[in-house]
């Protein structure tokens, strides 16, 4: 009878050189096996005092953001991936909540129609191995499944990504 054991997992630590402003910095693994965000739990995307929270939303495909008006006026959400407009939705009461899934993986920015100083990005990944980067830099992917991956630093504001090998035993 065979039995099938899990590889041993580990962590994939480090700083990202984000020259003193991770604000729009995640970083995430490619390679390996992709996962559908289907069955986890929801995740908030909220509108607070002109601020979309968080600022980075890494997700897995799949998994329902719950975009939320928190102050007490109106906001929208208006989601592009490159220059088409994925996403357009009004928010003109507190305490709203509009579910939306996001399906196709990549990065998407988010405004605010009605406050031009909202931005935000939307990172859709194949998979839960992601990290939003503290504010010096450093960042910690647990529960990594031993293998061979991609590294990816990724700079949303700037659209630009660096990547390097890793392997986890």
């Amino acid at each position: 009878m065979l039995i099938a054991v899990p590889l041993v997992a580990g962590n994939v630590a480090g700083k990202a050189d984000c020259g003193g402003d991770c604000e729009s910095f995640v970083v995430y693994l490619e390679g390996g096996p992709s996962e559908d965000g289907s069955g986890q739990e929801a995740v908030v995307f909220d509108q607070k005092e002109k601020v979309f929270i968080p600022h980075v939303l890494p997700v897995v495909q799949g998994t329902t953001v719950n975009i939320t008006n928190g102050d007490p006026f109106l906001h929208n959400v208006h989601v592009y991936k490159g220059k088409e407009t994925v996403l357009n939705l009004a928010l003109p009461f507190q305490g709203q909540v509009i579910p939306q899934v996001f399906e196709e993986t990549g990065a998407y920015a988010v405004s605010c129609d009605a406050h031009a100083e909202m931005s935000a990005h939307i990172m859709v990944l194949e998979n839960s191995r992601f990290a939003v980067p503290d504010a010096d830099g450093s960042y910690d992917i647990a529960n990594v499944p031993a293998g061979s991956y991609t590294l990816v630093v990724h700079d949303l504001d700037k659209d630009r990504a660096v990547r390097s090998k890793v392997t986890v035993q």
